[in-house]
Parts: structure tokens; sequence; C-alpha cells
């Protein structure tokens, strides 16, 4: 081992630039070049000489790549969140208006899962980091040096340029800091940065003059021995730790070291996923590297054909006048413009490239990107084109459903890894958020006003009869605790109805304080019991077509309106679309003679609107 971090990181980045890896008896593999050559060819560069634009590059893998891209797209409204327990109605309710109209916008969902998608698509695995507020992509390309047969493993290093005002942000974590093992403050690297990055995921060797400074950072994490924290010589105890170390360049154009920020760390702050595992090497089967040979033999063939054009859009010319070149210059000629020839001899062209020789290439090409598309499941109908003349609409329909198969069982797969993040990272804020009793303006829809006017009518005609009994009063005129139930009901809706379907809701902090949220996820219909669901949920509807009466009847009674409503949730549908039919007609009121009977009021959890 290295006798400190600096000169570990100068090590290893030098090695993961070089080193190959052996995955299999003939194939050699290293990391950098991977994920270089497949975003060059990506987006149209040639790997090796010149990208003057003289060479025609053919791009066959950035149109495949795209229509990956959509097709594998899990977009947040995929995402259906539940809350399980025994006010899981309300808890749902709350936490999806919360979801959907303040978190997702607030955090960029969206955007976090494309990146996610496309840097798996592309490159064949995404590393996704732990952060303060949300998780965030690290990108590939911003690799110093990793074990190059096992990223999840291994110790990791990024390199990452930070502007001053992004730099002094990363006070808040404890960056240059002393406590925190700092050898120089933030507000001193910035005095010393330079003007100058290295290219992503360059040698160290060619940099970019940028207009305002940028400070180099490696972010280390992995198990080293003790030493490395406590500088006290201690090579035989390890454990996973952080580093945030600087470099600069001196006055004498010398690299200077500094450590910005060292600790222990916990150990489950990355992710990784890779779609297509190849065991050996730390990233999977990549869409891009899957239509390497189809990119570079389309490459080869179109460079080859274009020199074929270059010589058939020539015209050279032979004669056996001798005296002819001498009398005429024929590029200086006017457009029919007459010369004269010696009698008996002749002018004759000399043949260049027959027309058959390209369409040769022509077919090559062709036949290399039908291929391409046979690999990158794209067939024509993805690509909005049809597939021979005379297909029937049906027939195009059948063949884009066969065709996105393969799409669809990736992005499944994917799923899994995005309901992880969920639990684990997104999932934890989201709920601590809601318990902090937060206000937020919401539009309700039709049937969610039904329900939530339900629900405050009920609490609040429970608490009104709830304080008579109390104070050991009875209901103005005469009528039962039943009865005035219901004017009270009547009345807050009533007045409730008014005040249209935008409102601040307000989530009461005390109100769950004690209630442990227990959240299911569905990602993308992923669940393994959805097809049984759907199966069921369409069986009931067939149920509730035939006698909407007895449906009604059998949601009264708790435990299948449980199961009805877990059902309408996990197909992502919201129960409360479907709360008026699942009550039932308000039934005649019948006088009582008992004035004072005793109230059990029902356990609603409130829901303050405003």
């Amino acid at each position: 081992m290295t006798s400190d971090i600096f000169t570990y990181i100068t090590q290893q980045e030098a090695l993961y630039q070089t080193d190959e890896i052996r995955v299999l008896d003939n194939w050699n593999w290293n990391m950098r070049n991977h994920i270089q050559m497949s975003l060059m060819l990506k987006h149209g560069k040639f790997v090796t000489g010149d990208n003057n634009w003289l060479r025609p590059f053919k791009k066959v893998i950035y149109p495949l790549l795209n229509i990956r891209y959509r097709a594998e797209d899990i977009e947040v409204k995929d995402i259906v969140l539940h809350a399980e327990h025994e006010n899981g109605r309300v808890i749902s309710f709350l936490l999806k208006r919360y979801y959907e109209d303040i978190y997702i916008k607030e955090n960029n969902l969206d955007t976090l899962i494309d990146k996610m998608g496309k840097e798996n698509i592309t490159l064949g695995g995404v590393l996704v980091q732990k952060g303060k507020e949300l998780p965030e992509v690290l990108p590939l390309v911003q690799l110093a040096f990793c074990d190059q047969t096992d990223i999840k493993n291994g110790a990791i290093g990024f390199k990452h340029y930070f502007s001053v005002d992004s730099l002094k942000k990363m006070s808040s974590l404890g960056w240059g800091e002393a406590k925190n093992g700092a050898t120089i403050s933030i507000d001193d690297l910035v005095i010393l940065a330079q003007n100058v990055k290295d290219a992503p995921g360059g040698n160290n060797k060619e940099q970019n003059k940028v207009p305002s400074k940028a400070i180099e950072v490696y972010i280390v994490r992995g198990n080293f021995p003790e030493s490395y924290l406590k500088d006290n010589g201690n090579t035989d105890n390890y454990f996973y730790q952080l580093y945030v170390v600087a470099f600069y360049v001196n006055d004498k154009n010398e690299r200077e070291k500094v450590i910005l920020y060292r600790n222990k760390e916990n150990e489950n702050v990355l992710k990784f996923y890779t779609g297509e595992e190849i065991i050996g090497r730390a990233l999977g089967y990549g869409g891009a590297e899957m239509l390497f040979d189809e990119q570079i033999w389309s490459n080869f063939l179109e460079i080859h054909k274009m020199s074929l054009l270059e010589a058939a859009s020539k015209i050279p010319l032979y004669t056996d006048d001798p005296s002819y070149v001498n009398r005429n210059k024929i590029q200086d000629m006017e457009n029919l413009e007459i010369t004269t020839i010696s009698e008996g001899k002749v002018i004759r062209q000399v043949p260049t490239a027959a027309p058959v020789n390209i369409q040769l290439y022509e077919r090559s090409i062709n036949e290399w990107f039908s291929h391409a598309q046979l690999i990158g499941s794209a067939q024509d109908p993805l690509l909005g084109r049809q597939e021979f003349a005379g297909q029937t609409f049906r027939g195009q329909e059948r063949l884009v459903q066969e065709g996105m198969s393969l799409h669809e069982y990736r992005k499944g797969q994917f799923a899994k890894f995005i309901e992880e993040i969920y639990y684990d990272w997104i999932i934890p804020h989201l709920v601590k958020k809601i318990l902090n009793g937060n206000k937020f303006f919401s539009t309700l829809t039709t049937e969610e006003m039904s329900w939530v006017s339900d629900n405050l009518a009920e609490n609040h005609a429970n608490r009104e009869n709830m304080e008579l009994v109390l104070n050991g009063e009875l209901p103005k005129g005469g009528i039962s605790f039943e009865e005035n139930k219901e004017v009270l009901r009547q009345e807050f809706l009533t007045k409730f109805s008014k005040n249209g379907n935008r409102y601040l809701l307000k989530i009461l902090k005390d109100e769950f304080r004690d209630v442990k949220i227990k959240i299911t996820i569905n990602v993308a219909g992923k669940q393994k019991n959805l097809g049984t669901m759907s199966d069921k949920i369409l069986s009931i509807f067939q149920f509730i077509f035939a006698n909407p009466q007895a449906f009604q009847q059998a949601m009264q009674i708790p435990s299948l309106a449980k199961s009805f409503n877990d059902i309408l949730e996990m197909s992502n549908i919201s129960p409360i679309d479907f709360s008026s039919l699942m009550q039932t007609q308000i039934p005649q009121i019948q006088q009582t003679q008992q004035q004072t009977q005793q109230i059990t009021p029902q356990k609603i959890p409130e829901l303050a609107l405003q």
C-alpha cells in the first residue's frame, strides 16, 4: 500500500488509464477506453485519426440509442405510492397530493430518472450517490479510478471541477474545516486555483482554458489503512473512509496537494445498476457497445464508398492525337465549345468507378444497419417507418408491440433498481417532509373533493356531538344524536362546496406522530401480483355493472372495502375516484326514544384545508 492518500490517488489514476483486465481468455478490457469509445461513437466522432469532417461518419449508434431512451424510459407517473396502515386511505391521499403537487416538481425527479436511464443504457451501468436532499447520478466519464472488475466493492475516486460558488457551498458539509482533517480552507484554496480544466475522462495532458476559476477536486471512497486518516503509521487496521482531495499548480509550476475533508463513512452511500451484467468486469453490456461493430464497419464502408464516388466524379480522357493536348485545354473550355482532332484519331473517357461497385457498398451498409436494428430492437415501425408497402394499421400495431417487448423487459428490470432507491433514500425523505406539518396548495378533482368533504364533514359532526355529550346537553329541536349528526354533516357540506376546488392543504404535524408509515411502491407495473390484480379488478367491474346496489352494500364490510381499495391503488387507480360508488344511499332518519345514547366517533385523521 502507498504511503499516503495523495500517492495512492496519483498511482491508481495512472493505472486506470493504461491497465487492461482479462475478462475471458481472448478478451482484454479497459474501462476508461470503453467509456471514451462509447461516448465518441455515439456522438459521431472517430476514436482514432482526425475529426475534421473529411471522412464520412454514418451515425448508427445515436438514433438506435434514442429509441431505447424513449422505449425504456420510466416516468414519474409510472411510480405509485401507497400507505399501509389502519388509516391508509387518508395518508395515501396526503402522500400522493404532496408527492405529485410539490415533491416531484421541487426535486425534479423526472430529470434524475432520465439521467439514470440514459447512463445505464449507453455505458452498461449507472452509479447513484445518496445526496443530502436527493440522490444524484455520478457520471462515469468523470471516474478517476475504480476496481475495473467490480465497481461496487472496490475503492473508487471521482475527479470533479468545482466553480468558486459551488465549492463554497460544500462548507455546509464540513469541507475546509480543520476538525474534519482539512489542511486548507476553502477560501485559501480558491485564491490558489487557476482557470483551466482537464477534459472529462482525460489523461491529465490536455487542458481546456475556462473564463473563471476551476478547482480540481478528487472525491475518494474505500477501505484504507488507518494511517491515511490519522497519520499514525498504522497500516494494519482498515476501515471505510471518505477523502476530498484538491490539487493546484504553484508558482513553480509544481502540482501541490491539499485535503479538504477526511473521515470515516458509511458504506451504504452508493448504488450501482447494470442491465446486462458481464461477470469479471465493472460495467455490463452497454447499448453503445452492442453496436460497436455495426458502427465501425459502416464507417469503413462509407469511407470506401466515398472514395469510389470521388473517382466516379472525375472524367479523365485519353486520345491517340499527340498534338491535341498542346492545342486544347479541356479544363478551360466553355460549354458547347468546338474543338478539332486529327483525322483518324479519337478521344475517349477513362473508365472509373462503375455504378455496380458503389451499389455493392450501399447494399453492405444497409445490411449492417439492418443488423444494428435487430441488435438494438429498433425495427422500422419503432423508427416511425412502415415495414413494407401495403402494411395494415393492425399489422403495424402488432409489429410495434412485438418490437417493444424486449424494451419492456429491460424497463421492468430497471424499475426494480428505482424501487430500491425510492425505498432507501427518497421515501424516508418524503415521509419526513410530510410529518413536519407542511402546507401546500392543491387542486382537487371532483371525486377527491367529494371524498375529502365527506371525511371532514364526518369529523365535524362527530366532534360537535361529542361536545354535547361531554357537556351533558341534547341536540336542539329534540332530535336524536344520529339525526343531529346528519344535520351537521349537511350544513358542513353546503358550506364546503362554496369554496371551489383549490385548497391550501395542511398536513397536521401531530396527527400521525405515533403512526408508523409503511409505504408500498409500484414502479412501471413491476409487482409480481399485478396481473392477478388486474384480472380481479375486471371481475369486480363486471360485478359492479351487473348489480351496483349489491356492490355498495358489500363495500360497507370493512375487509371487502379495504381489499378493493388495495387492488385499485396497486393498479395505479385512485380509490377516491370510486368513493361515490362505495357509499350506500342515506336511509330515512328514524326517531329514537333514547336521546342520550353513547356516541363513539369514527377515528379518521383530520385533513386541514384552508
